[in-house]
Formats: structure tokens, sequence, C-alpha cells
């Protein structure tokens, strides 16, 4: 089963992608249950 828990719509208004990729990370913990409850926010 394949769940998207982030995406950037600023980003895709603001540029043209051109090329997708899918990676992963491994959260383990309190991290996974935010992000679960969609109450993460990822920043540069």
């Amino acid at each position: 089963m394949t769940k998207i828990v982030a995406k950037n719509p600023i980003a895709r208004h603001n540029y043209t992608i051109l090329d997708t990729i899918e990676t992963g990370i491994v959260l383990t913990g309190t991290e996974i249950k935010s992000i679960r409850k969609r109450k993460s926010k990822f920043k540069r």
C-alpha cells in the first residue's frame, strides 16, 4: 500500500516539475504518530 504523507503544492505552483522521484525515510516513535495524524511540517 502506497500512501503519500507529504507533498508541496507551492513548488508545483511556482515551478515546472519535469520529473518526480520516490524516496523514503524510516521514522520511529512519536514522529511517525504526528505524520499519520497530519500534524507535521517539513521546512527547509
